[in-house]
């Protein structure tokens, strides 16, 4: 199966209009529309907003070294 993607803005007439498919005149395709999830800018963006969102505790490195450390079996 061929698959075709494209993520475009709805305009204010909110008609969408797709131009150059990769298929031939004639062959019948499904077209699904699905608003795209916001994505940040930057993996620090990315990162920060995830933090946030799965309310993942922040650490210190000192905090992140002894958790390391604890998991291998090393004392520090």
């Amino acid at each position: 199966m061929q698959v075709y993607r494209k993520v475009i803005a709805v305009p204010k007439d909110r008609k969408i209009a797709l131009e150059k498919v990769p298929f031939k005149p004639g062959t019948p395709v499904e077209v699904i529309v699905i608003p795209t999830e916001t994505v940040p800018s930057d993996i620090y963006a990315y990162t920060a907003e995830l933090v946030k969102r799965k309310k993942i505790p922040r650490y210190t490195l000192r905090e992140i070294e002894r958790i390391v450390h604890e998991s291998r079996g090393v004392r520090a």
